[in-house]
């Protein structure tokens, strides 16, 4: 299974033999690419380019979301931020605080100058992370910002300005600290009735 973030990289690795491909759209959190891409389009272009089953994602938090991907031609849903909002989520109890009281508009993009390009919570490190870019700082200033180091020390102890946390668009939509289970099933609940509610239209 190889993660793409466009059609000619999906192509590509249908042609080195991958079975499945995962595509998520420019609102997902972590590695978003260089296209920019919106899930939207990027989904069905996806779909309609391969011959593999395509899992799709990018800004799922609910059960709206959730439908909309397998609408758009997708066979599975890829979720990521808004596992972090849950009980088994091994990352400190602040973060998770965080990420419920943040807005679809508290998310950044960083590292794109060294085309390595992230969605992150927009937090102290993530715009240090900016500042450094912006001045033309050197690769390891960079990396000592955005070192996986101080996302785990972050992690542990709950300061949520002392690492990068990559985070997707979706936050703006988590409102509460469920079981993996708990979420899943009001997912699909909450996707089945809106499945019922346009059929009733």
């Amino acid at each position: 299974m190889h993660k793409c973030v466009g059609v000619r990289y999906a192509l590509k690795v249908q042609e080195l033999g991958a079975d499945i491909v995962t595509v998520v759209g420019y609102e997902n959190g972590g590695a978003t690419g260089r296209l920019d891409t919106g899930t939207l389009v990027l989904i069905p272009a996806v779909v309609d380019a391969v011959n593999l089953p395509v899992i799709g994602g990018g800004g799922v938090s609910g059960g709206r979301g959730f439908l909309s991907i397998l609408a758009l031609g997708a066979e599975g849903v890829i979720i990521g931020t808004r596992l972090l909002v849950t009980k088994e989520a091994p990352i400190h109890h602040n973060i998770k605080l965080a990420l419920i009281n943040a807005t679809e508009l508290d998310t950044m993009l960083i590292m794109r100058s060294i085309e390595s390009t992230h969605r992150v919570l927009a937090n102290f490190a993530a715009k240090k992370c900016i500042e450094l870019e912006n001045n033309g700082t050197q690769l390891s200033e960079i990396f000592n910002v955005a070192g996986g180091d101080k996302a785990i020390k972050m992690f542990e102890k709950g300061n949520l300005q002392e690492g990068i946390i990559s985070c997707g668009q979706g936050v703006g939509l988590i409102h509460d600290i469920l079981t993996v289970k708990e979420l899943f099933d009001k997912i699909i609940i909450q996707a089945k009735n809106v499945l019922s509610s346009i059929a009733k239209n």
